[in-house]
């Protein structure tokens, strides 16, 4: 008989789809950077942000979550558009929203409710572009360098924060917070015809035989438990993993640190998330081992280096808790999208779509809590309560993939 395959499975390992994978994974990358932007810039000048438009730690945690209570909202349609038009409409179209958000930002926004109105749209922005960037992995990169296509384009985000970092002493602190923004927005303009021409178009599905009575399921049928497992886990971890991407300078700056010192920091942990990333997608490509355990432990360690960041003072030490909380506590996110894409094959973006929408409730959830924690008990408290919730998102997810082998 004949079945109707996923062009992924038909095309991926072809040789006429090699040579373009590094262009592919990079304009993925680089589009996935700017649709953070917005919400990590934020992060990083924080403090500058704050005391022009006058408002506390609260309110920098309630614009956060709109950030991603608009990821949250349009996350799974966003997920069925891109796999329905395709990544190369879909990420010249998120990228259109990111950079109005970014430009908003920079030249209009006087008050907290306008930052985050422009915040929902470079939320809305950001949830077509992780599908569609994932759409263009899964169908451009081969299946073989999709670990760490996918490490690579998950990188993009401690990029920003990276970003934001030096742009506290380099930009914030010289010739002020809004040139950040705006300079940024100028520089993503070319990206967007560069990935209408650069990305493949979605090739048409092909007709292959398999043997008739074959009863196998195919690879990319979708478990809604399975990702709803993985939402709810990915929740927790971007409850934890979103408050230290907005918080850490803030934090390390009532440590006593100087701002600029803090902001370096930042760019010093973002590194190190970097790295994580890159290294765990390279060996989830050369190893057979379960790569959501891999995740869940990466939480679980992670909490610990979270826990103490509310506990010391010292430089030195707090180095050492920033490059831990980073690398593990939030390295794991590129695996976690490899992962859910390699069980779900047939439809990636939408599943990607699902997974996402439990991440951008924890987005939602955390850092609000976390600006209100702050406000009403300090900083110990909320990185104590960031610490546990991360720890129980790692149990979860080890708990569900014991469950599902028995």
């Amino acid at each position: 008989m004949t079945v109707e395959t996923n062009p992924a499975e038909a095309f991926r390992d072809d040789g006429n789809f090699g040579w373009q994978s590094g262009r592919v994974a990079t304009i993925a990358t680089l589009a996935t950077v700017v649709s953070v932007l917005p919400i990590f810039l934020l992060g990083g000048l924080a403090s500058l942000v704050r005391r022009d438009l006058g408002f506390d730690e609260a309110v920098l945690g309630l614009i956060t979550s709109s950030f991603f209570a608009a990821c949250a909202v349009f996350s799974t349609a966003a997920g069925s558009l891109a796999d329905r038009i395709g990544s190369r409409r879909a990420v010249p179209f998120a990228l259109g929203l990111s950079i109005i958000a970014l430009l908003g930002i920079a030249t209009v926004a006087r008050s907290w409710a306008a930052l985050a109105g422009f915040m929902l749209v470079g939320g809305a922005g950001n949830a077509l572009m992780q599908p569609a960037a994932n759409l263009a992995l899964a169908r451009g990169v081969r299946v073989r360098r999709q670990g760490v296509a996918f490490g690579a384009k998950q990188a993009a985000i401690p990029v920003a924060t990276l970003v934001a970092g030096l742009a506290v002493p380099v930009v914030g602190l010289t010739v002020g917070w809004r040139w950040a923004f705006g300079v940024l927005a100028l520089a993503a303009l070319p990206l967007a015809p560069v990935a209408a021409r650069g990305l493949a178009p979605e090739p048409k599905p092909v007709r292959t035989r398999r043997r008739r009575g074959s009863n196998r399921p195919h690879r990319g049928d979708h478990r809604p438990r399975g990702l709803l497992a993985v939402a709810v886990a990915g929740g927790c971890g971007a409850a934890a993993a979103n408050s230290l991407g907005a918080f850490t300078v803030e934090s390390v700056a009532a440590a006593g640190q100087p701002l600029a010192r803090a902001g370096l920091l930042l760019s010093l942990g973002s590194v190190f998330a970097i790295l994580t990333r890159v290294f765990v997608g390279w060996y989830a490509d050369r190893s057979m081992v379960d790569q959501f355990r891999v995740l869940a432990s990466m939480m679980i360690v992670g909490s610990f280096a979270m826990f103490a960041l509310g506990g010391v003072t010292a430089i030195g030490v707090l180095t050492i808790a920033v490059i831990a909380a980073f690398g593990a506590g939030w390295g794991w996110p590129g695996l976690m999208h490899f992962a859910v894409v390699r069980e779900h094959r047939e439809r990636p973006a939408a599943a990607i779509g699902i997974s996402q929408t439990g991440v951008y409730i924890g987005g939602i959830v955390g850092p609000v809590s976390f600006g209100w924690l702050v406000r009403t008990s300090g900083y110990r408290t909320a990185w104590t309560v960031a610490a546990i919730v991360l720890l129980l998102g790692g149990t979860l997810l080890h708990l569900h993939r014991w469950l599902a082998s028995r």
